[in-house]
């Protein structure tokens, strides 16, 4: 069976520093055991966007220079049935994230999105019922500490998880960073 393919370029809040390089380890300590591609870890502010990319990173830009420092905290581990969603960190509730999100679809010409529900994955793929409760034990000691958010990390996300790509880190109420 072919892997899921995402689509279009996407928006995302990352994790910096060793709060990054320890979530990034456990993605791909995962994906290692469970045979499945790892990720950069983030969590999708915007998924999906259709354009040129240089539209794209034209209105990531100006969105960017609006937002200011947002902390992302995290409330649990779960896992669903959707390839992108077979296992993840929870995002606690947050106005401020709800209304990032806000800021960003209309920035983007969509609708927010009502079933909006942050998340950072740790696996793509589908397992067992078995295997996911198991991995949801074990992992549930291991929520992450919050981040603060200070960087909109624009990825194109077209095609296969193992060839998406950095397209721009734009620092939040400045320019772009490289």
């Amino acid at each position: 069976m072919e892997e899921p393919r995402g689509r279009g370029v996407s928006l995302w809040l990352m994790p910096e520093g060793g709060a990054r390089d320890r979530l990034a380890e456990r993605i791909e300590g995962l994906a290692l055991r469970l045979g499945t591609t790892p990720f950069a870890p983030h969590v999708t502010l915007l998924p999906g966007l259709p354009g040129p990319e240089a539209e794209m990173l034209a209105r990531a830009r100006a969105l960017a220079r609006e937002l200011r420092s947002l902390r992302v905290g995290f409330s649990g581990v779960d896992g669903l049935d959707p390839h992108f969603r077979c296992l993840f960190f929870r995002v606690a509730a947050s106005p401020a994230l709800q209304a990032t999100h806000a800021r960003a679809a209309r920035r983007f010409g969509r609708e927010p999105e009502a079933s909006f529900d942050p998340h950072l994955s740790l696996v793509y793929g589908s397992l067992g019922p078995g295997a996911k409760a198991a991995l949801k034990r074990e992992l549930s000691a291991e929520a992450p500490p919050p981040f603060e958010a200070r960087h909109l990390h624009v990825w194109r996300t077209d095609g296969p998880v193992g060839e998406w790509r950095e397209l721009a880190r734009v620092e939040w109420g400045s320019s772009p960073v490289v």
